[in-house]
């Protein structure tokens, strides 16, 4: 169970089908149930890192279409499950989808439009030399963000399932 002192009223968790990402949503549904409080789900998409099977072939606009409205679906079905099995309240949940590198969409652009005062990540699943070439999302967040940031860790069994 994690103890905060602090009482948040407006936290961000960003998800992007990581296992990482998954346990940092357990987590912030965990503290936003606890604080009673607003829960942002944010889904950031790269446009640069997405093209047609890994063969750098550019993507055109109807695929990007295909791709924010499979997104869009995925993030209204989740925002459901969250209120009506995990028993948020639905006013307390949103969900939000941009484009953009993930770094700067969250830490320089959201989190300031949306004053939240916490943000939970998820811990990487780069290796060594992974963050040393492209860095993390998390370690970035986790040193730039203006507001509290909960590193929410990945353990063992959540990697196993």
């Amino acid at each position: 169970m994690i103890k905060m002192s602090q009482e948040y009223k407006r936290i961000l968790v960003a998800v992007d089908g990581s296992k990482g990402a998954e346990v940092a949503l357990r987590t912030a549904v965990e503290v936003a149930k606890r604080n009673n409080t607003h829960l942002d789900i944010l889904r950031v998409l790269d446009l640069n890192s997405l093209e047609y099977g890994g063969a750098g072939i550019a993507l055109d606009g109807a695929k990007i279409y295909d791709i924010e409205q499979e997104n869009e679906a995925y993030l209204l079905d989740l925002r459901d499950h969250l209120v009506n099995v995990d028993g948020l309240d639905e006013a307390n949940v949103s969900v939000h989808l941009r484009f953009g590198n993930p770094k700067d969409v969250i830490v320089n652009d959201f989190q300031p439009e949306y004053h939240n005062d916490l943000i939970i990540v998820g811990s990487t699943g780069k290796n060594l030399f992974q963050r040393i070439i492209v860095g993390s999302v998390a370690s970035y967040v986790v040193r730039a963000a203006k507001c509290d940031v909960l590193m929410a860790r990945t353990t063992e069994a959540d990697l196993a399932k």
